[in-house]
């Protein structure tokens, strides 16, 4: 790892972490905002349930080509920025398409407020979320040069990220509740988190410069498609980390806690009390560095999902009980951490690999591989929601749904997340091969 300036790249200062999480706190408020998206179209657009999910789902087929192609895109800049950072700009375009989504008219035609949805969440997660996600970590191993620094960065900064975006999971609900009785009415609240929120996320770009290279002998290689190819083919470790990646997602593009609320506890403005449990689940983002001294990323990530299978279950009988879906958030909500946060670091250690089997690091590429499986992860999960709820009778113009609709909304957020954790668990243990290997390679090196 060469460095551009004479600093020790072990330490970060807690201005530089604020600084460089401003960007995530914002983009996190955008997936927040589109957990709410599914019902905006069902019951304020009068959009057919199958219809919306069937749409989001056609938009990650543009993901299968923008993600790649953002890999290949990033891995080849060369900028006095440096390789990630001019793609920050891509927010103001994400912050712009989420107003418009939800700016959508109810008295439009079903074939305008389609094309409409179509188009708005294509720019946000197939374009301007692409190019964002794809340079986050050629950007962040660059800023920072060691995978301590980046630990740090990404631990410590996950309390800034995951305190601003209680906030908001607290107020959007409160604000749904009282503001969200018409398309007006949500187009107002989206314009009140769009505003500030994109002037925050502005700030790692301004003040977070790019100073080291960990290219061997400071040689920054152009990478080509056969690159790129023969690095997915293989190394299989991108794939597993890809999986993990998209699980938490799935479960989050499915937004069936909203309607979980809304139908079987009989208020949604309940949940906004139960996203306090985040102030909990902050406190053991803190404690990531101190258990990476004993376990991989990849095995928090393990042993994480395996609580957070537990979590999901209670939620199936947990019913209305506040009591028992405050502990079954308090487990369920700890799958996402090590996934969000120790992301990079994972990635670090996947392009060592790829170095080891003679090629190119490609981070970027590696970013995009695992941001094409989270955004399909997104889709997929959408598009579950839309078609169970359609099987299962749900018709958002009802005040009481079917028993049938009940017990979809039910499984969606109980059996079918936790299954998910389980496929999470088998997915750390199979990455274990590569952890040992690293780690007799420092070793030695060492």
């Amino acid at each position: 790892m060469k460095e551009k300036r004479n600093n020790n790249p072990d330490k970060v200062s807690a201005g530089k972490v604020l600084l460089w999480n401003t960007r995530p706190l914002s983009f996190g408020t955008v997936t927040i905002i589109m957990g709410f998206l599914s019902m905006f179209c069902t019951d304020k657009l009068n959009m057919p349930a199958a219809l919306v999910g069937t749409l989001l789902m056609a938009s990650k087929i543009v993901d299968g080509i923008t993600d790649l192609l953002a890999g290949w895109v990033v891995d080849n800049t060369h900028t006095k920025l440096g390789k990630g950072r001019p793609y920050e700009l891509c927010l103001i375009g994400t912050w712009v398409c989420t107003y418009a989504l939800f700016a959508a008219n109810a008295n439009w035609s079903i074939v305008a407020k389609s094309i409409w949805l179509l188009i708005m969440y294509t720019l946000i997660w197939s374009i301007f979320g692409t190019m964002m996600n794809a340079a986050e970590t050629p950007y962040i191993i660059r800023a920072f040069g060691s995978p301590i620094a980046v630990t740090k960065v990404s631990a410590y900064g996950g309390v800034f990220i995951t305190l601003g975006c209680m906030v908001v999971g607290i107020t959007l609900p409160m604000l749904i509740g009282s503001m969200g009785a018409t398309a007006e009415g949500w187009r107002k609240l989206v314009a009140m988190y769009a505003i500030p929120l994109l002037l925050i996320g502005l700030l790692r770009f301004l003040f977070v410069p790019e100073i080291y290279t960990p290219e061997k002998n400071d040689v920054q290689a152009k990478v080509t498609i056969h690159d790129i190819l023969v690095a997915l083919k293989n190394n299989k470790y991108i794939w597993l980390l890809a999986i993990v990646s998209m699980i938490p997602q799935a479960i989050q593009g499915m937004g069936a806690t909203t309607y979980y609320f809304n139908v079987v506890v009989g208020d949604i403005a309940k949940l906004s009390s139960l996203q306090l449990i985040g102030v909990v689940t902050t406190l053991v983002i803190v404690v990531f560095p101190t258990l990476m001294k004993k376990h991989s990323a990849m095995e928090l990530i393990g042993i994480f999902s395996a609580i957070s299978f537990v979590g999901y279950i209670i939620v199936f009988f947990a019913g209305s009980n506040m009591i028992f879906l405050a502990i079954a958030f308090l487990f369920s909500g700890l799958a996402a951490l090590p996934v969000s946060y120790m992301r990079a670091p994972i990635i670090m250690d996947i392009a060592d690999y790829n170095e080891m089997l003679g090629s190119q690091r490609m981070e970027a590429t590696l970013s995009a591989a695992t941001n094409f499986t989270v955004k399909l992860g997104q889709a997929l999960g959408a598009f579950l929601l839309g078609i169970l709820l359609t099987v299962g009778g749900y018709d958002g113009s009802l005040s009481v749904q079917p028993d049938s609709a009940v017990m979809v909304i039910r499984i969606l957020s109980s059996f079918i997340p936790a299954a998910l954790m389980a496929l999470s668990v088998i997915c750390a243990v199979a990455y274990k091969p590569l952890d040992a290997l690293l780690k007799e390679k420092r070793a030695t090196e060492n």
